[in-house]
């Protein structure tokens, strides 16, 4: 007789649940099969802004490999919540059914609210009329005139940059020439979209026009940063190693006012756009090529900071380059060179030790 086997699934324990200042992510379901890993969490907008979460920059890593999730964006109004499905089918170096692997929760981003008013002008009410305000542009697509209403339909565009939001609170403006029902309240606007409104307007017989008031405002995208999540095994065991003094770590020297020559600068500077562009390690393949070089000037580094796409990057990027500059003293500009506070204060911690 011959039987039929099925290979064993690990059984997890699940993550704490973490809070930022404005989200929350509660795990409800960490599982494996033979080709695949589920991860769930609920998440939550507990302050006044918006949440987004783009599903794809999520990954699971290990074995220095990693897989991600389709790709899918979530918006989060103030005070909503909502299960998050993520499935992660293994590929090599990714193994299936692993003791431990680590969740990267990227691709978290916040815009608090109330952001930056746009300055307006009034829109007097007519067809194909439009406006534009600093990255946005607001069009009347419909304008229908009956006996006892005014039918209008306006269209906002917003051509902002990465890392803004527009975004159009219907509850502010204000419409004279008749009373005036729409049934939206407005939302946020993705760079290169646009959102559309209208509403009946019961006639006074004078011109219909719209004041936007602060209606009209752009917010500001900041990264959610949050750990990499370790996930192991209910029968995961700790491997014991042998513990050896390691010998002590002479500093590197080095040379005074020494700098990196432009032929080496732009090779390395253009190493690391196309290793990001890959995908790959930027940040190991730039200290393999300053361990060879031996050193490079706080003003290279602040340059070279520059062509790192992710703050993280940044201060990893900051803090291994310390090691090879020859100006030291000079380290404190490649703090400004950082956009978020959290981690200027990990770099000005990091030359505190120095």
């Amino acid at each position: 007789m011959i039987g039929t086997s099925y290979a064993q699934t690990k059984v997890y324990n699940m993550p704490k649940s973490i809070t930022t200042d404005h989200s929350s992510f509660t795990f409800e379901k960490v599982k494996s099969s033979t080709s695949s890993y589920y991860i769930n969490y609920k998440a939550k907008n507990t302050g006044n802004g918006y949440l987004i979460i783009d599903r794809n920059e999520t990954a699971l890593s290990m074995n220095q490999g990693e897989v991600r999730p389709t790709k899918t964006q979530y918006v989060l109004k103030p005070g909503d919540s909502k299960t998050i499905y993520n499935e992660f089918r293994a590929k090599l170096p990714v193994k299936a059914n692993a003791d431990q692997f680590f969740l990267q929760m990227k691709g978290i981003r916040y815009a608090k609210a109330p952001g930056t008013a746009v300055k307006t002008e009034a829109l007097t009410v007519a067809e194909k009329a439009e406006k534009t305000y600093g990255n946005f542009h607001v069009k009347v697509m419909e304008h229908n005139v009956y006996s006892d209403r005014v039918y209008v339909q306006v269209k906002c565009s917003f051509q902002g940059k990465v890392g803004q939001l527009g975004y159009l609170d219907l509850t502010k403006i204000n419409v004279s020439g008749g009373e005036p029902k729409i049934v939206k309240k407005g939302d946020i606007i993705f760079p290169n979209k646009s959102y559309t409104f209208s509403m009946n307007i019961s006639p006074n017989g004078e011109a219909v026009v719209i004041d936007w008031a602060d209606a009209i405002q752009v917010l500001q995208l900041e990264e959610v940063s949050i750990e990499n999540v370790d996930i192991r095994s209910t029968t995961y065991v700790e491997k014991k190693e042998e513990v050896k003094e390691a010998p002590k770590e002479e500093k590197k020297e080095v040379a005074k006012d020494c700098e990196m020559s432009f032929a080496d600068f732009s090779k390395l500077k253009n190493d690391i756009k196309a290793e990001m562009n890959a995908g790959g390690k930027s940040v190991e393949m730039a200290n393999e090529f300053l361990m060879e070089k031996g050193c490079i000037s706080t003003a290279q580094v602040v340059d070279l900071m520059g062509v790192f796409n992710l703050d993280g990057k940044r201060l990893a990027f900051a803090k291994m380059a310390f090691e090879y500059t020859s100006d030291k003293s000079k380290y404190h500009m490649a703090v400004g060179k950082l956009s978020y506070v959290k981690n200027k204060e990990a770099l000005e911690e990091f030359l505190g030790h120095q």
